[in-house]
């Protein structure tokens, strides 16, 4: 079959075959790559703080590319503004989030519609005890954090004083009574306004961050949401162009195949409506073209026959042993199709 498959037309049916075959493979490449593309992962990027002045525009909502930015900030925190949020878990231990107004610096005139200098709200970090939050840092202070979303708010329900439902920078500003920015911080780090924020030189966070408080836990919070899951309909469709190449390939193989059979069994593949014969010393079948009043075998090649009589019907010798009542049932029902 080797012979059979080095041949022009073999070889040519291979090169078609195996431009599908690699078609097919880049198209199931480009599904796995659709695939990764549709998960929604963790942007490095956002891990790298930028001012906070430049993450988020002051009274504009907060957007998706701006959600989760690790941002520096720094302003004062306003005396006497720490409010608790309640049912925050921290490794698995329920607690409260310590959320302070925070005045930033160098920031009036950043929003024309308020008058004066812009407020952020800060989640500071977290405890387990509501009795023993401790005071606002006081002067001048910088805080690297995350930079997130405002929380819808939370109406009727019924909390002490000095408890909010939500860090709703929307309910925030009629408590404080001053212009906020859409988004809250999660502080990571705090540091005196003199120290430089706790920064490596790249703008990651630092190893072991701090807080002024140390009564208070740092945050847990990563870029939200993280999804490591993969579209499975892309997937399938990645499974799918393999096997199509495969199939490419089978194609070729099948033809080669009945190319090969084709030569070494004619008789199985032979269009041929009338009866044909059995040579017994050779084995081979040949058939009577009444039309060139030869007898050819069925690769077309005319069969020499030095003993037929005068006389003697086309078959006789091959009848003479059954041969032709044998061919004559096998070709009564044939159709051209194709035998394995």
């Amino acid at each position: 079959m080797l012979t059979t498959a080095l041949r022009p037309r073999s070889i040519l049916t291979l090169l078609v075959s195996l431009g599908l075959a690699v078609g097919f493979v880049l198209l199931s490449q480009w599904q796995l790559e659709s695939s990764e593309r549709a998960r929604t992962v963790a942007d490095p990027a956002k891990d790298v703080a930028v001012p906070l002045t430049e993450a988020a525009e002051a009274g504009a909502p907060v957007t998706a590319a701006q959600a989760d930015q690790l941002v520096a900030v720094t302003g004062d925190y306003r005396d006497g503004s720490t409010l608790l949020v309640p049912g925050r878990l921290q490794d698995g231990t329920e607690g409260y989030w310590v959320v302070s107004a925070l005045t930033v610096a160098d920031s009036a005139g950043r929003w024309p519609d308020a008058a004066g200098e812009l407020t952020v709200a800060v989640a500071r970090g977290w405890t387990a005890d509501p009795t023993a939050v401790p005071a606002e840092p006081e002067g001048r202070v910088g805080v690297v954090g995350r930079y997130l979303p405002a929380e819808g708010p939370v109406p009727g329900e019924d909390l002490p004083d000095g408890q909010v439902g939500t860090v709703s920078p929307a309910q925030l500003t009629n408590l404080w009574d001053a212009p906020l920015y859409a988004g809250f911080v999660a502080a990571f780090a705090e540091n005196p306004a003199s120290a430089p924020f706790q920064l490596r030189e790249d703008g990651t966070l630092v190893a072991d961050p701090a807080l002024l408080s140390p009564q208070l836990s740092e945050l847990e919070i990563d870029q939200q949401p993280t999804d490591e899951s993969v579209n499975l309909l892309n997937l399938f469709y990645a499974v799918e162009w393999v096997v199509f190449a495969g199939f490419a390939l089978y194609i070729w193989w099948r033809f080669v195949r009945d190319e090969w059979l084709r030569e070494q069994h004619p008789e199985e593949y032979f269009y041929f409506e009338g009866e044909y014969y059995l040579d017994e010393a050779s084995g081979r079948y040949y058939y009577y073209d009444p039309e060139a009043g030869e007898y050819y075998w069925f690769d077309d090649q005319p069969r020499d026959h030095p003993g037929d009589q005068p006389g003697e019907q086309p078959g006789d010798r091959a009848r003479g042993a059954g041969a032709h009542d044998r061919t004559q049932d096998r070709t009564q029902d044939r159709t051209g199709a194709h035998h394995d």
